[in-house]
């Protein structure tokens, strides 16, 4: 995969094709005709490219110029041989409006057609909840896809969480990166549960609130004037957006009532990550701790070697020593490519070599935005009898995952294959349910102990009864409400960044 960083910004595809794409959806159209009944092979198709496609210069291959048809001739045939479930991909006539969109000039539309014939090609079939199986496959500017992977982000150093109650939505912080960088949150003084106020003078209630959304997640360079309230009090601060590489994992040692918990934030299973989680594990190692709490509750996935690398560390050699963490299952076509993967000893990204804190049990904390290779990581420690005990929201339910496919300077990744943990388990397509029930609540900051998650763990280390497993109804993977169903929360990350990615096995 090109892991090259780029700064320049890419607003069409993200405003237009991820919006798109992963709101709910009808059909795409299933006419008589199917034009695609004998093609080449996706490798044969792959990199001729329309000249109107605004991505070309950052194709991962040298192009050569087609058009439209060509793109969509390379994606059923990427799909034909890739898709999870290509068996169930509905006949598609080619010729729709939709998929051949233009401007009041004439010209064609190229992300916006490609946007609608991908996801048509999508199975329409449901799990036993009613969902979708597949609201996962995604198409993404290679560029974005690149800067994700590495860790790199666009924005103010920050997680946002939205409460929307009616036609009200309000916008608090729920995390803050531990970066330095000058003019990010941390280095501003922003603190979790902040609530942002307006910026630039633009709120969110305004009528018209384009302004406000796009200062919020902006795709330039610059300084914005934001006013926060915090326990009724207005806090003013000048914040900077930037691109920068921010570390996906921090930690820290409580100690409460005498036992020495270790404490790992770990937002995202991506290269910016592994340094911190090697320290984090060298400390706790160090420190004799006693518990564990692993907080994936904002961890929408990533790599799949980063969580099997995590999981060896915390259950140590012994355990995992010959074990399977996730066995690889693609489609029928493609059988030979079913691998299992080990308990990787070392990082993804570097030669270095996890320590090992030899524990039978961990604590998880995990949300709606728990997903993929986040929930990997606890069915493959449950594959080998360690004891997993879920705090918090049922997870979204992502059993599946990709390899990522440039074309034309667009990544696409249509779930290629579904995994398995040591004892043959997976499937868990409406998430995996907590034992102890909690909400995300923002009042106290992560790690203490009178934080909703943690004094939920630390309650069942004590014996204490767990909060109601029904109530973890309200918490699953529809959103976090809050109590009663007044407001409706939701973590303020594109869909398309709970995943799941294998490299080379």
């Amino acid at each position: 995969m090109n892991s090259g960083i780029r700064f320049q910004k890419s607003p069409l595809l993200l405003g237009v094709l991820v919006t798109v794409l992963l709101a709910a959806c009808g059909g795409g159209g299933s006419g008589t005709s199917e034009p695609f009944k004998a093609v080449p092979t996706s490798g044969e198709l792959a990199q001729i490219c329309s000249p109107d496609n605004p991505y070309l210069r950052d194709a991962s291959a040298p192009t050569r110029q087609g058009s439209l048809t060509d793109e969509r001739s390379w994606i059923r045939a990427y799909m034909n041989e890739r898709y999870l479930w290509y068996r169930d991909m509905p006949a598609l006539d080619a010729s729709l409006a939709r998929y051949n969109l233009t401007d009041s000039a004439g010209r064609p539309l190229v992300v916006s057609s490609l946007v609608n014939f991908f996801q048509d090609s999508r199975t329409q079939n449901l799990t036993a909840s009613g969902s979708r199986v597949d609201k996962f496959s995604f198409m993404i500017d290679s560029m974005s896809w690149n800067n994700f992977s590495s860790g790199q982000q666009m924005g103010y150093g920050w997680l946002l969480k939205t409460e929307t109650a009616g036609a009200t939505s309000r916008y608090f912080v729920a995390y803050v990166y531990p970066s330095s960088q000058s003019g990010w949150a941390r280095n501003q003084g922003v603190m979790r549960g902040d609530e942002i106020i307006s910026i630039d003078g633009y709120t969110p209630q305004d009528a018209d609130n384009s302004r406000f959304r796009a200062a919020l997640s902006p795709t330039q360079v610059g300084t914005h004037e934001f006013v926060f309230s915090r326990n009724g009090q207005i806090l003013r601060k000048s914040l900077r957006a930037q691109s920068v590489e921010v570390p996906q994992a921090e930690h820290r040692v409580v100690n409460h009532n005498g036992i020495q918990w270790g404490y790992l934030v770990f937002n995202s299973h991506v290269r910016s990550a592994e340094p911190a989680l090697l320290a984090a594990i060298q400390d706790f190692r160090q420190r004799g701790i006693d518990e564990l709490v692993v907080d994936l509750r904002y961890n929408g996935g990533g790599y799949l070697a980063i969580a099997s690398g995590l999981a060896r560390a915390v259950a140590g050699t012994a355990r995992t020593e010959g074990q399977v963490f996730e066995t690889t299952r693609f489609n029928d076509k493609r059988v030979d490519k079913n691998f299992s993967m080990p308990f990787y000893a070392t990082a993804l990204f570097s030669s270095d070599t996890y320590r090992t804190l030899d524990l039978p049990r961990v604590y998880v904390l995990t949300s709606p935005q728990t997903c993929s290779a986040s929930e990997s990581f606890i069915n493959g420690l449950r594959g080998i009898d360690v004891q997993v005990v879920q705090i918090g929201g049922t997870s979204c339910g992502k059993p599946y995952g990709f390899y990522p496919q440039d074309n034309c300077g667009i990544t696409y990744a249509a779930m290629e294959f579904e995994g398995v943990n040591a004892k043959g388990l997976g499937g868990f397509s409406d998430g995996m349910t907590p034992l102890c029930a909690a909400r995300d609540a923002l009042e106290f900051p992560l790690a203490d102990p009178k934080e909703s998650m943690f004094a939920a763990a630390l309650a069942h280390r004590a014996g204490l009864p767990c909060p109601s497993v029904a109530a973890a109804g309200m918490l699953g993977s529809a959103g976090t409400g809050g109590a009663g169903g007044v407001a409706y929360q939701e973590l303020l990350i594109p869909e398309w960044q709970r995943n799941k990615i294998i490299t080379r096995p």
